[in-house]
């Protein structure tokens, strides 16, 4: 029964015809944002892929 609940109100969100508010926000900087975001998250893959590399080498000549 609970299957044939979550089935039915998925169709109803999918039928609606006029959709809620967001529940996120909007920001006019987003292009800023997302721009200082990806700049920190391309330094913790790279920080984290050093990191990796080091241990990994140190492992290869240990064996």
């Amino acid at each position: 029964m609970e299957h044939l609940v979550n089935i039915l109100r998925g169709a109803a969100r999918a039928l609606e015809l006029v959709p809620g508010t967001r529940a996120y926000r909007v920001e006019n900087r987003g292009g800023e944002v997302d721009a200082r975001q990806l700049r920190g998250d391309f330094a913790t893959v790279g920080r984290d892929l050093r990191t990796q590399l080091k241990h990994e080498s140190t492992d290869y000549r240990t064996r």
